[in-house]
């Protein structure tokens, strides 16, 4: 989960030697969809979608503990899929996946979530100009709109637009003050240098006893 995207978040898994396809999350949909407000987590969906595994909070798989968690799950029989679940999923195009949001939203076009994940869809296939457009109309509809920000946030960072995206990081944090993963969106913003291409987490301790302090 990262907003400023593919780039930032490659340091990361070329430095873990990882070999498997790693997904970004950059308009950060997934609190709102799993419900949580910290990161790192750990979640383990099976072959047939079926979630079999999740911690919320402190997930490293270099803890035994949690390895072996995983280990286990690797290792036990797959979860009964129904009929036709061992059928490869279908892999949408950038195109197709804009279609498919686009065609939702036109049978409710009331539906902040749809509207929401058009834009983000948009803003993914560098539509920038539709998707800034359609974010600014969520936040039209409700102003409280964390998951709106964000989006907004993820295309000024692409535009190199670092003042707006803050504004916009900054505008959601206050809406969801107990969101960590928004405060250390800001903070990678603002402070590259303390998260790529290695996170110091003594410094992040050391901001939250200053930011703490300030906020009381």
């Amino acid at each position: 989960m990262d907003a400023q995207g593919t780039e930032v978040a490659r340091r990361f898994t070329e430095s873990a030697g990882a070999k498997f396809t790693t997904a970004i999350d950059r308009a950060q949909g997934l609190w709102e969809l799993y419900g949580f407000n910290v990161v790192p987590n750990g979640f383990f969906v099976d072959e047939h979608g079926v979630l079999r595994y999740m911690k919320i909070g402190g997930f490293d798989v270099r803890n035994a503990e949690d390895a072996q968690a995983i280990e286990r799950l690797l290792a036990s029989p797959p979860s009964f899929g129904g009929a036709g679940s061992n059928a490869a999923p279908k892999t949408e195009t950038l195109e197709e996946s804009v279609e498919k949001a686009l065609g939702d939203w036109r049978k409710d076009p009331l539906n902040l979530d749809r509207l929401l994940t058009l834009a983000e869809r948009r803003a993914e296939a560098k539509q920038y100009a539709q998707a800034r457009r359609d974010f600014e109309t969520a936040l039209k509809m409700n102003p409280r709109s964390a998951r709106a920000l964000m989006g907004l946030a993820t295309i000024s960072l692409d535009l190199g637009e670092r003042e707006k995206a803050l504004e916009a990081l900054k505008k959601a944090w206050a809406l969801d003050p107990e969101n960590w993963i928004i405060r250390k969106q800001i903070w990678a913003v603002e402070h590259p240098d303390q998260f790529y291409p290695a996170i110091n987490f003594a410094w992040q301790k050391e901001q939250i006893e200053k930011e703490d302090a300030a906020r009381k």
